[in-house]
């Protein structure tokens, strides 16, 4: 009898701290397989010192000069991809008022070289594409935009990258006066350029066969602040006239209230355009108030982040478990313990 029930205890006791080890070690073998899973991190969008370093690299590699980085040219390239991505696209190379590049570069200071009269020795890419691999095969496809990477009358770059539903990356190139100073007929066009920008905005002279083009940006109309004062910020594309139809004001007011002595503004200013205006009631039809207002760029979507967990491993999951299964075991062995001591008792007081 006694033998019988120490060799059912020993049975039992092999079984309960057997089969917890078996578990833990099953799970942390499956730990490497878990890892090999993992998702392959996804390429960011190319930078502008990407772009500029592959076209560098492409004309070292066909025995041409590296081009410097220029500020007029970074900048005339970060206001491009910007309205790119304002228009998905459609802005294409324009500019306002049919300004050319060669002409824009001269507004920005760059001392242009070439024939200006055939815009100067300047040219300008852009793309639509995800990588800097992607934007290089585009590129290197075509005569034209070739020319731009790898033609030798050009001395400086310049690049930018924006995103909004698509990434947009442009290429500038351009080609410096050797005095790096303009050109004497530069002042020419410097001087004839606010003469057509007159013409875009409005006045009597809009040129009539079209040449001069007469994009804009739609504007969207802001409400007082609680001072009272009404703040636009100027976006591409936009004129003093249209921003003064749009509030309902005239050019001559804008210029006053923002000390202008010319009808020229720039993207990112932000003018005063009316004080002591009255704040609109507020209203429950956040959706009627939507559905009016004029967007000035297609909104880029805001993902509300997904909230982060700490992740806990297998391995220390499996620990925590086994540590859990041995109060258990101990509080069997003990229940066990006082069994078997009941048992025995029960068989020694039969056989007296």
């Amino acid at each position: 009898m006694k033998k019988y029930f120490h060799a059912l205890t020993i049975f039992i006791l092999f079984l309960i701290l057997t089969l917890p080890f078996t578990a833990v070690h099953a799970r942390l073998e499956d730990l490497p397989r878990l890892q090999e899973e993992s998702p392959t991190p996804q390429p960011s969008a190319p930078s502008p010192a990407d772009i500029i370093n592959a076209v560098n690299n492409i004309r070292l590699a066909n025995g041409l000069n590296a081009l410097a980085a220029h500020p007029a040219l970074m900048e005339v390239a970060a206001e491009q991809a910007s309205a790119l991505a304002g228009t998905e696209g459609a802005v294409g190379h324009e500019r306002p008022c049919g300004i050319t590049l060669g002409q824009y570069l001269l507004m920005k200071g760059y001392p242009l070289w070439g024939d200006l009269s055939l815009d100067g020795y300047r040219s300008e890419n852009w793309v639509a594409a995800g990588t800097t691999e992607e934007v290089m095969a585009f590129w290197s496809g075509d005569a034209e935009h070739l020319n731009t990477m790898l033609s030798p009358n050009r001395s400086d770059i310049g690049a930018a990258v924006a995103v909004s539903h698509q990434i947009y990356v442009v290429l500038e190139t351009a080609l410096k006066t050797p005095t790096n100073q303009h050109q004497s007929p530069a002042y020419a066009i410097l001087t004839s350029i606010p003469v057509t920008q007159a013409a875009c905005m409005g006045a009597a002279t809009l040129n009539a066969d079209g040449s001069i083009s007469q994009y804009s940006i739609p504007i969207a109309v802001n409400t007082a602040r609680p001072d009272g004062d009404v703040i636009h910020e100027v976006k591409y594309g936009q004129a003093l006239w249209s921003i003064a139809i749009q509030y309902g004001t005239t050019i001559e007011q804008l210029k006053r209230l923002n000390n202008l002595t010319t009808d020229v503004i720039a993207p990112g200013w932000k003018l005063l355009v009316q004080k002591g205006a009255t704040q609109p009631a507020p209203t429950s039809d956040v959706v009627t108030a939507q559905s009016t207002q004029t967007l000035v760029y297609p909104p880029t979507p805001t993902l509300a982040s997904p909230p982060i967990a700490t992740p806990v491993s297998n391995e220390s999951t499996a620990l925590a478990e086994l540590g859990q299964n041995r109060l258990v075991i101990a509080a069997l062995i003990i229940s066990l313990s006082v069994l078997v001591a009941g048992i025995v008792g029960f068989g020694k007081k039969r056989e007296e």
